[in-house]
């Protein structure tokens, strides 16, 4: 079955997006083309990878199983639309806010591809359009929208931090820790009149 499905869709490809020079550019070129880019130059600097790789499964997950086909089309939600913006806020420059744009694409691309051969396999043959759209799909905009909001949250997180918020380190106050010792900072659970 999911021979049939790659194989359809391969086959349906150069009539679907060859004919229409814009969806051709919107959803196959410009957007591959951006992802590999910036996956190539950013993704040594993210700090958490297999975090990272976590959160994109869940946000493809969480698209193949919000997916439906409406009169309009396929419908899914986007969870990367939101999930990466708050992750850079959050996480700062351990996860480089140009990576919101193809990991966003990666989240709805692949529920997007799984929806098509899902409805080609109902219509005997028939594939949907991946990105039929062009510069309408959800395929170029969900991603730049993505973007948009993670540069304006990186900002946002840039000017809180500097206030002491998100900030992963504590300032611990004397007494705070049962009998004086913080096993954080000493494992050997000795006091601080011990360490002196």
């Amino acid at each position: 079955m999911a021979s049939s499905l790659l194989l359809n869709f391969l086959g349906s490809l150069p009539a679907m997006h060859f004919s229409h020079p814009e969806a051709l550019i919107g959803t196959v070129l410009l957007p591959v083309l951006l992802s590999t880019g910036l996956l190539l130059k950013y993704w040594r600097q993210v700090k958490d990878q297999q975090i990272i790789l976590g959160f994109l499964f869940f946000a493809v997950t969480m698209g193949l199983f919000t997916q439906y086909w409406g009169i309009t089309g396929l419908h899914l939600l986007t969870g990367g639309f939101v999930i990466w913006p708050l992750l850079v806020l959050i996480l700062g420059d351990r996860l480089p806010w140009p990576l919101a744009y193809p990991l966003t694409f990666i989240g709805t691309l692949i529920p997007d591809l799984y929806g098509a051969g899902m409805a080609a396999d109902w219509s005997g043959g028939w594939f949907f359009g991946v990105g039929g759209a062009g510069f309408r799909d959800a395929l170029f905009l969900v991603p730049l929208e993505a973007l948009i909001a993670a540069v304006v949250l990186n900002r946002f997180g840039i000017f809180m931090r500097k206030r002491g918020y998100f900030n992963r380190r504590t300032n611990v106050e004397s007494g705070v820790f049962p009998h004086g010792i913080d096993r954080r900072t000493n494992p050997k659970g000795e006091t601080r009149d011990e360490r002196q």
